[in-house]
């Protein structure tokens, strides 16, 4: 089977610099507030009787699977496993997604799904080309692992708070504290060397 066409595969800059490219993704997305103060589950059941019941069944599915994207974040990132990685990145933007606009939701679930395919294709190419390396024997690397991760348990949090609440302050100021302790964590890494937070 041929190598992937390169409009497929991502490049350098971008396998280099894919924290810095999601967080853009997720920017571009939160920014859709300024055009839109309704977030997409809102605008579904804002009509409904039992809006205020059914926000809290969607932010709590929401919830539960932001859950599952920290624990599979840490791990991947504990046993470095990019591919879990990635399907970690795309199940975030889903959730991220029910906390914005339409316009936002569509943002980042477009932008994340084409990032993590093009990082996909050119790692199972290099995964093609290096057999050799061994799988499963490197140690455990869980403190960094929950350093990197940080970000992901914050929210995780942030939602739990959010979905008993429902307040939009208490999703706002749990989403910055998380960011600010992520970057304060890992912002001489992300400089020196961006793909690897």
């Amino acid at each position: 089977m041929g190598a992937a066409p390169e409009v497929m595969h991502a490049t350098d800059f971008e396998y280099r610099h894919q924290t810095l490219l999601h967080l853009l993704v997720v920017g571009l997305g939160v920014s859709t507030y300024f055009l839109s103060p309704d977030d997409i589950v809102w605008a579904l059941v804002r009509h409904h009787s039992n809006s205020a019941f059914l926000e809290q069944v969607a932010f709590g599915v929401g919830t539960l699977v932001l859950l599952g994207c920290a624990v599979l974040e840490t791990w991947a990132r504990a046993y470095p496993q990019p591919v879990i990685l990635l399907l970690s990145r795309l199940l975030f933007a889903l959730v991220v997604g029910l906390l914005v606009p339409l316009s936002g939701t569509i943002i980042l679930i477009v932008g994340e799904a084409l990032l993590v395919f093009r990082l996909f294709v050119r790692g199972q190419e290099a995964a093609s080309v290096d057999r050799s390396r061994p799988h499963g024997s490197a140690v455990p690397r869980w403190g960094e692992a929950f350093r990197q991760a940080v970000s992901k348990w914050g929210l995780a949090a942030t939602m739990i708070l959010f979905t008993l609440t429902l307040k939009d302050t208490v999703a706002e100021i749990g989403a910055s504290i998380s960011l600010v302790v992520w970057l304060a964590l890992n912002f001489s890494r992300l400089i020196q060397s961006p793909d690897s937070c």
